[in-house]
């Protein structure tokens, strides 16, 4: 092992190490202030560093476009379900007003009367038929 020189007044010899004294806030100064840019390694990743920004950008894009078509889907369903039970309603309403009863009641109401005979059907020969069309 070699021992370092001292200097004449007694004191240590300077580090000349990049990183001894401060290498960290040295290289978060070199970003804040955008130095580091220049340097060859990152000119010479730049479109690696230009697709990696853009992968983020897509990222944050595709989250924002989840959110909204979770929110439009929610906004679906509550619609869905608005409907489903106005459907019910109605159609409650419709059965009760489409009973005999109420129909009978609807009629007297007019002045028509219930019938009590079955309707019957009319049979009509199919020669009758042709000869009042020929006629």
């Amino acid at each position: 092992m070699r021992e370092k020189p001292a200097q004449e007044d007694g004191q240590e010899p300077k580090s000349t190490n990049a990183n001894a004294g401060g290498g960290v806030p040295r290289a978060l100064v070199g970003v804040l202030n955008g130095s580091f840019l220049t340097r060859e390694h990152v000119l010479g990743n730049m479109p690696f560093i230009l697709f990696v920004a853009g992968l983020m950008l897509c990222y944050i894009g595709y989250g924002y476009y989840t959110e909204r078509t979770v929110r439009e889907l929610e906004q679906t369903r509550t619609e869905l379900n608005e409907m489903r039970a106005e459907y019910l309603t109605v159609r409650a309403h419709l059965d009760e007003a489409e009973q005999q009863s109420e129909v009978g009641e609807e009629l007297g109401e007019m002045g028509l009367k219930d019938s009590r005979v079955p309707p019957y059907r009319i049979e009509v020969p199919q020669e009758q038929i042709e000869r009042q069309h020929e006629e």
